[in-house]
């Protein structure tokens, strides 16, 4: 068992320490009058945000948009902004976009949150409040169980907002909690099911040459994450498309030496087509379902879609750990472990 693989085993626990101590985490920020919230980072902070920000926006009844730091400039604030709340993520705490981001919605008025992996982050020196993620250290350079815990946050966030600002009930709020804790139950079998999967396939998945990833828009954050993962460890050319996007003129790159992965949650009619088709073209795409019982990997999640995505993405996460080294790769190691002290892009190199 590789680090990346034993990072994902933690995050249960993690998950659960973090159900448990977001009422004092949030008990500041949620006494704010919010209007608008943007959340920014790079990378796997960018993709949580977009994965929670509809889910969110539905809970709150408020504007909830994911952005990259270099979306962010003085037009983004062009109207009253003392209402709307800029959340800046960076799981290691030192992103130099992320922290200027945020620098530059505080000059614009706007109320400011940090949510880093670590206390006493860089980032954390322009947040009005620090609302750290619980998911402990994680020294790999593909970052796995922080993702699980920065979409949790940022659901939580949502959740205890909104109760203390009665837009939702008592009773809403505790079933959304029940239905987070569900999906936490069936991590340890999605694990087994995709453990043995990739076991079972290891020999092809490790001669991939090129590697789409495809899935509905309700997994569209998810979708991004997986391909970003599998291009860090794999290191071979990896991209990711919403389905409708994906159909739009991607396919036409699909050949024998394309590996795809279609994520399906029963959302998207067309996806058992979709492998059928792909599948005249090359050996190697797979469809990945937690409703098809006959698809090449089916997964026993949890049955709350608003919940599938703390589950989906734990067998692309975990080709990360299983396959790069039959490939000649450490996975969780950095192909230039200075690569940021050299490009300037983090004030420490985590």
């Amino acid at each position: 068992m590789g680090m990346i693989e034993e990072y994902i085993l933690e995050t249960p626990e993690k998950m659960k320490y973090i159900v448990e101590k977001a009422e004092e985490l949030f008990s500041e920020v949620v006494k704010k009058e919010v209007n608008k919230i943007i959340i920014t980072g790079s990378g796997t902070s960018f993709h949580s945000g977009i994965q929670m920000a509809d889910q969110m926006q539905k809970i709150m009844n408020i504007e909830v948009h994911a952005m990259y730091p270099f979306m962010i400039n003085d037009e983004t604030f062009i109207n009253d902004s003392s209402k709307t709340l800029v959340i800046g993520i960076s799981q290691g705490g030192s992103s130099y976009s992320t922290y200027n981001a945020m620098k530059l919605a505080k000059a614009n008025g706007c109320l400011t949150a940090s949510m880093a992996g670590c206390k006493s982050a860089y980032i954390d020196e322009q947040a009005d409040f620090i609302l750290t993620v619980y998911c402990g250290e994680e020294l790999a350079g593909a970052k796995t169980k922080g993702y699980y815990c920065t979409k949790l946050n940022l659901l939580l966030f949502s959740l205890h907002y909104s109760l203390n600002n009665k837009l939702i009930s008592e009773r809403q709020f505790e079933e959304k909690i029940e239905q987070i804790r569900d999906s936490i139950s069936r991590f340890s079998g999605v694990h087994k099911a995709a453990a043995e999967w990739i076991d079972k396939n290891s020999e092809a998945l490790k001669d991939s040459k090129e590697i789409r990833v495809t899935g509905p828009a309700s997994l569209y954050g998810d979708v991004l994450e997986s391909a970003l993962k599998q291009l860090e460890t794999l290191r071979c050319p990896v991209t990711g498309y919403e389905f409708e996007e994906f159909i739009h003129g991607i396919y036409n790159a699909i050949n024998e030496n394309s590996t795809v992965f279609i994520l399906d949650n029963g959302q998207e009619s067309r996806s058992k087509k979709m492998k059928e088709v792909l599948s005249t073209w090359s050996d190697n795409i797979y469809l990945i379902s937690n409703k098809d019982k006959e698809a090449d990997l089916y997964l026993p999640t949890t049955d709350y879609v608003d919940m599938e995505t703390f589950n989906f993405i734990i067998p692309m996460q975990l080709i990360c750990d299983k396959i790069p080294t039959l490939r000649g790769v450490d996975p969780s190691a950095p192909k230039d472990p200075q690569f940021h002290m050299k490009l300037g892009s983090k004030k420490f190199n985590k």
